[in-house]
């Protein structure tokens, strides 16, 4: 088990550093020059030269990238571009708020896909399992940000019910979280009710009803347990579409998270900033992951024993 969480670290090194020195290169190959928008659009080229020696990008891309990982084994991200503030503590302050938000989504559609998708596989071609396919199909088309501005519309403008933008409160959890449950919660409640509809045709839980043991206690110890492990890999493989989908959803409605802060940093063209977002998104999105492996791995004692031997 030592081995394989060693070997798994090191994989997860690997990739986020592949992650980060694509981002690198493709910002230094973006088109638009930093040190120009940091001027005004009528600043004289020896002003502008100036800012671009300041910030370091006079350098060739290979010595960038050397000061750069320099810097990151440091445990530096960097000086924002834009006022010289720490990239280290911005990121780290809108962390929290992409993990709040990513959290409650996670819970909610969770919930949400363990209701439908057991309800329709115990009522398997009845009126509601058709209804919970219905909406399996009908969440899968509909675009994000369409289904946000839609709610922003209707309850924020139109009813008042909910805040538009910002968040001022539990109540600006919902539209957003809304919006990206809608996008999570299909794959999740297919899953689940081919999990289930499976488990159920299996010989041990014929066994159990056969020896008399209660439906509920049935479905709550044997059937649930083996028909969630599914579930678990899937929410590991959804969290890079999870921080994709905030990165859409945090600018829609003005989330202070590091979507948002991503976004406006490209924008600006504002490089350590955007490295330094991408760098804790990527860090976040292997951490989950290697978290879910470890928790299916004590769940399956089958597959611990496949990976022990």
């Amino acid at each position: 088990m030592l081995l394989y969480i060693v070997r798994r670290t090191a994989q997860m090194l690997v990739v986020v550093l592949c992650v980060v020195t694509l981002v690198f290169l493709l910002l230094r190959l973006a088109a638009g020059d930093p040190a120009r928008l940091m001027n005004a659009p009528d600043a004289p080229d020896d002003v502008v030269e100036a800012t671009r020696v300041r910030l370091g990008l006079d350098e060739p891309i290979y010595v960038q990238y050397l000061y750069f990982l320099r810097d990151l084994f440091g445990g530096d991200l960097g000086q924002s571009f834009q006022g010289g503030y720490s990239v280290a503590q911005v990121v780290f302050a809108a962390l929290p708020n992409t993990a709040m938000l990513a959290a409650v989504t996670v819970l909610v559609s969770t919930l949400v896909a363990l209701a439908l998708g057991i309800g329709a596989a115990l009522t398997r071609g009845s009126w509601l399992d058709r209804a919970v396919q219905v909406y399996v199909a009908f969440a899968q088309s509909i675009p994000s940000f369409w289904l946000a501005v839609v709610l922003v519309l209707i309850f924020a403008v139109q009813l008042g019910w909910l805040p538009a933008v910002d968040f001022t409160g539990p109540t600006s959890f919902v539209l957003p979280v809304t919006t990206m449950a809608v996008a999570l919660t299909p794959i999740l409640i297919r899953t689940i009710r081919q999990s289930f509809i499976e488990t159920l045709e299996q010989d041990y839980i014929r066994a159990a009803r056969a020896r008399g043991i209660a439906q509920r206690k049935v479905l709550l110890v044997h059937t649930l347990k083996v028909a969630s492990l599914p579930l678990v890999t899937l929410i590991g493989l959804q969290s890079g579409m999870i921080l994709a989908g905030s990165y859409v959803v945090e600018n829609i409605f003005n989330w202070p998270g590091i979507g948002k802060l991503a976004v406006d940093a490209l924008t600006s063209r504002n490089f350590p900033m955007v490295q330094g977002a991408v760098l804790v998104a990527a860090v976040a999105f292997v951490l989950v992951n290697f978290v879910v492996d470890l928790l299916y791995t004590t769940l399956d004692p089958r597959i611990r024993l496949r990976r022990a031997s």
